[in-house]
């Protein structure tokens, strides 16, 4: 693990780990607490236990590691964490799965002390499948830090959608729910998002009559219900998989994936739904240069209304190149203007000295969170952090810390998040 400079790309501090096996370890979810220490989640080989779920604290100044936990189940075979999240308690969460005896692959939602890696709870189900190459576990916090599991099942109509809504403070179920499309075939989960309203975005891949389309679904997220279930068919309707998802300008939903062409193999298929109710607003292919298989792996959108893109793609001679691709909203959307987003709209007086100020928008009520920040990308101090209604908002800063000691002259930046949506305005503390 590389920790950079967010300005220059240097590297401030590398940290390795290997079990005494020395084979098999991976990380695959990664999160920061409030105080920027960094927790890792994956799989790490133990002993005769073969791969075991492993969660591990790094102190985010020196990249040492803090503390360090291995479990797995009764069986003794390969067992893996997929998704870790931080709540605003700081205490991390951790989902995959475990083998027990019998070969039976039980699901785990598992939080831990931050301080720790004392289990605080662990909840167990039945509804996982024993595969450690595709990944079948995402994880979504709710404004108060209760967590939303999606896990790919396998039932009598194929692979199915289940989702589990957890308390964060106990554990509890507050609802469980399964789907299952009107055809009764394959619905095979592979990202999860959770909008502004906290509701959730499952996307993935829809089998309709042996046609393989995109799967969008949309899931009230207070009681499980879904909302609305949308698709893509590509143009000669064969195989095409949703693998990303972002909240879009005007509540819209962004997801983009791998859609077969024709003639041209796997193409990027990036597609714009209403939130409301699903309804598609627009679609933008992507043929690599050599028209040959490419493959996003990432969409999110900006502010500005910009929605960026990026993959891979195969080039000439070269084999697969790493593509980005940015599309304009405003040139896509069948409406001429860029719908409304939250945005930090301005900061003033800038240079400042003492106090600056600020002011955002919100397009409807929805959780900000506004703060300072060094070049380092340490966080100075938290402006905004809560449920706001629509409208215009303001607050100011004072240039100092929480604990009032006077921040040095010099530049700073003050981001705003709502939503997948990120906001940022350098200011200048003049001194």
């Amino acid at each position: 693990m590389f920790k950079l400079d967010g300005m220059t790309g240097e590297v401030l501090w590398s940290q390795h780990y290997a079990s005494p096996e020395g084979i098999n370890e991976a990380a695959l979810g990664l999160d920061l607490d409030s105080q920027d220490d960094v927790f890792i989640t994956g799989r790490a080989q133990v002993g005769a236990q073969s791969d075991e779920a492993m969660t591990m604290k790094l102190d985010g100044s020196s990249g040492d590691i803090l503390w360090m936990d291995t479990f797995g189940g009764s069986a003794g075979f390969d067992d893996i964490s997929w998704e870790l999240v931080i709540g605003s308690d700081d205490h991390p969460v951790i989902s995959g799965f475990v083998v027990n005896t019998g070969a039976v692959a039980n699901y785990f939602v598992r939080k831990m002390d931050n301080t720790t890696g004392d289990v605080i709870w662990d909840k167990r189900g039945p509804q996982a499948q024993d595969n450690v190459t595709n990944r079948g576990t995402w994880l979504s916090l709710m404004d108060n830090d209760d967590v939303v599991m999606c896990q790919r099942v396998f039932g009598a109509n194929g692979y199915d959608v289940y989702l589990h809504r957890f308390a964060g403070t106990d554990g509890s179920t507050l609802w469980s729910r399964t789907f299952d499309n009107s055809t009764h075939s394959g619905d095979d989960p592979k990202n999860m998002a959770r909008d502004a309203d906290g509701n959730l975005v499952i996307v993935g891949v829809q089998d309709i009559s042996w046609n393989y389309n995109f799967m969008v679904l949309k899931i009230d997220g207070t009681n499980g219900e879904t909302m609305w279930n949308s698709g893509y068919d590509g143009p000669p309707g064969w195989y095409d998989v949703a693998t990303t998802v972002t909240n879009g300008p005007g509540g819209s939903v962004i997801v983009s994936g791998l859609s077969d062409g024709s003639g041209t193999g796997w193409d990027w298929a990036t597609v714009a739904y209403d939130g409301t109710d699903g309804t598609q607003q627009w679609e933008k292919r992507f043929d690599g240069p050599t028209s040959q298989s490419d493959e996003p792996s990432q969409v999110i959108a900006n502010s500005s209304g910009e929605i960026f893109v990026t993959g891979y793609g195969y080039g000439s001679g070269t084999n697969k190149d790493m593509f980005t691709i940015c599309y304009q909203v405003a040139t896509l959307s069948a409406v001429g203007d860029t719908p409304a987003m939250a945005s930090l709209t301005n900061a003033w007086p800038n240079p400042f000295n003492p106090r600056i100020n600020f002011s955002f928008d919100l397009p409807r009520s929805a959780h900000a969170h506004l703060a300072v920040y060094d070049l380092r990308g340490h966080q100075i101090t938290t402006l905004v952090d809560g449920v706001l209604a629509e409208g215009t908002h303001t607050t100011s800063w004072n240039g100092v810390d929480p604990q009032g000691r006077a921040m040095p002259g010099g530049v700073y930046l003050a981001i705003m998040t709502s939503g997948d949506i990120r906001s940022t305005q350098k200011i200048v503390l003049a001194k």
